[in-house]
């Protein structure tokens, strides 16, 4: 199971590096300020090098390692205008994915036991900040150029594209074992803890920041607290 988590961070690792190349090239036709562009720019490559440390952690495993993620991904809706869509794209995968990024390896630091490991997580986590920071600072030049209410009704789409396909769902008991923190992998339970006291603690009074009516992800993050509750009891 710890070798196949890290396999799944590989190809989210890579496909990130392709969505921050793409994000970096819209921001500058955009005419957004440089220092945005080449944080995107800096996260694309950020996100090569911690899946070289995925490759590698999957190597000293003895397992193999899977091909890099080449589909570049997009999820905002066509009909929306193109600075939407790159506000979408942008709040999608930083102030959202990379924020409850940066509190999961928070997490696995504290429960980190390995010196090399520890190192790794050390520098995941440390660019996981900056990539989230570029999507609050994305905003706060975008909120004098464009309406930022369009996002409300889309942030449960995006907080739930986040969890992947099963954070809320069922797992196999090993899934919750303790033990795997000490393998840079946090127990299903956790994550959806974390998960969801992220979005209460600091997506949520974020975008509360930029006033952007948050009370459908509210909403959604008590749906899911209803689940979690359903599920441990």
């Amino acid at each position: 199971m710890i070798a196949q988590v890290w396999a799944v961070r590989h190809g989210v690792e890579t496909g990130a590096s392709l969505r921050f190349a793409a994000l970096s090239q819209g921001m500058r036709a955009a005419g957004a300020p440089a220092t945005l562009v080449e944080l995107a720019t800096r996260a694309s490559a950020d996100e090569i090098r911690h899946a070289a440390h995925c490759a590698d952690i999957l190597r000293s495993r003895r397992r193999d390692v899977p091909p890099p993620e080449t589909r570049l991904l997009f999820f905002g809706p066509r009909d929306l205008s193109a600075e939407q869509r790159l506000t979408y794209e942008v709040v999608a995968q930083s102030c959202i994915s990379e924020t409850e990024s940066m509190a999961t390896l928070v997490t696995l630091l504290d429960a980190a036991s390995d010196a090399h490991l520890k190192i790794v997580l050390q520098e995941l986590a440390r660019d996981e900040v900056q990539h989230a920071r570029l999507g609050w600072a994305y905003l706060a030049w975008a909120k004098d150029r464009l309406d930022l209410s369009f996002l409300s009704g889309f942030l449960p789409a995006m907080a739930a594209a986040a969890t992947g396909d099963d954070l809320f769902q069922h797992g196999p008991p090993e899934a919750d074992d303790p033990a795997l923190l000490s393998a840079g992998v946090v127990p299903k339970r956790d994550r959806r803890r974390i998960y969801l006291e992220t979005l209460h603690s600091v997506v949520i009074p974020g975008f509360e920041e930029f006033r952007i009516d948050t009370g459908p992800l509210r909403r959604w993050a008590e749906d899911r607290r209803r689940v979690v509750d359903a599920l441990e009891s």
